[in-house]
């Protein structure tokens, strides 16, 4: 009789950590679903990072020119601090966006300071790192349904 005990006692344990982790995948699932329908996203401060190099700027304004495709994304977010930090670069009167595909094929667009004679300032602050959207598009509204 201790022998079926002690067997019963490790096949509830089993099931019972199978219950467990399954219980924890599906949490997961549901998780990373919610967050590709716009919920649950992280909380946006305008401080977040979204400078990139010269070199990484030509590449992804290069692999878009080289194959233009229309975007699969609706649009993207950029934080404040990033206009912030272009437009007070010396001389910097607007900004100017070139269309760009990242190496892995996804849409985007690189940002850089004009000024008054309208030539970038390709020599200083640059921006790319947008969140896209979809996955992060945060509440429905009428120009991202």
């Amino acid at each position: 009789m201790n022998k079926l005990s002690s067997r019963f006692t490790k096949l509830m344990a089993i099931t019972a950590t199978g219950t467990v982790l399954a219980l924890f995948i599906g949490l997961r699932i549901n998780d990373v679903s919610a967050q590709q329908q716009g919920q649950q996203q992280p909380q946006l401060t305008g401080n977040e990072n979204h400078a990139i190099t010269l070199d990484q700027a030509v590449k992804y304004i290069q692999n878009y020119t080289s194959n233009p495709t229309a975007p699969n994304i609706k649009g993207a977010y950029f934080g404040r601090n990033i206009f912030d930090k272009i437009l007070s670069q010396n001389g910097c009167i607007g900004l100017r966006y070139y269309y760009a595909k990242k190496d892995d094929g996804t849409p985007t667009i690189v940002l850089v300071g004009v000024d008054t004679t309208g030539n970038d300032i390709y020599q200083g602050v640059l921006a790319e790192e947008s969140f896209p959207c979809p996955p992060m598009c945060y509440g429905t509204n009428p120009l991202n349904k």
